[in-house]
């Protein structure tokens, strides 16, 4: 099958000609000029024009989990992705801060959705609240807190995704969770810290990180 031409845009041109004036006004005369072009489309029993790779995540879908002060919905992993990306949507306690940190195997982005935050980027910190986009590029120091004494609430993103597996194998059921058990977790549970020292990630902690 011969590959398919088709018009599929324009090109407009404005060329503007001497002024006329008339009633005390002055005019411009204009011509339009109007060039199309076309590109070669693929054959119509080329699969990109069936294949339905991408895929919807309803508002209420994804497995929750709890770890200490932080509620993460996983809505994207890198499965489902094939290793490009992963999703979370996160709920942060009042206060809460995690120890400043760098991932050495993706990059990691956040978007406040509701609430305040201040990072730390490096030697330096910012606020961020809802709308605001924060990009962390790998091997940079960061981390954050929710500085209102409500819940803060933002879109957790890494690339290339499976950061977001280690919530969904260790964090805790919402419905089950226990502030003590997690906290004896993280000091007694062997496939716990395994996993956390698998993760590609170095704890920086500094002194008045958020101050």
């Amino acid at each position: 099958m011969c590959p398919i031409r088709r018009a599929v845009g324009v090109i407009v041109r404005l060329r503007i000609r001497e002024s006329v004036r008339a009633h005390h006004r002055t005019y411009q005369e204009v011509d339009l000029c109007i060039m199309t072009f076309s590109i070669e489309l693929p054959d119509r029993d080329d699969p990109i024009w069936t294949a339905a790779n991408g895929f919807v995540v309803r508002s209420d879908e994804g497995a929750v989990r709890v770890t200490g002060e932080e509620r993460f919905t996983i809505k994207v992993t890198g499965v489902q992705s094939k290793g490009q990306l992963g999703v979370m949507e996160g709920i942060v306690a009042p206060g809460y801060s995690n120890v400043p940190h760098a991932h050495f195997g993706e990059d990691e982005a956040f978007l406040v959705q509701s609430g305040r935050f201040r990072f730390v980027n490096g030697n330096e910190s910012f606020e961020a609240g809802a709308g605001d986009f924060v990009y962390i590029p790998r091997g940079t120091r960061h981390g954050f807190k929710n500085i209102l004494d409500v819940p803060s609430k933002m879109m957790v993103f890494y690339s290339p995704g499976g950061m977001e597996q280690f919530f969904v194998d260790h964090g805790m059921d919402e419905h089950n969770f226990d502030p003590e058990e997690w906290e004896n977790r993280l000091r007694t549970d062997t496939a716990l810290q395994q996993a956390l020292a698998g993760l590609n990630v170095q704890m920086l902690p500094g002194e008045n990180d958020y101050a």
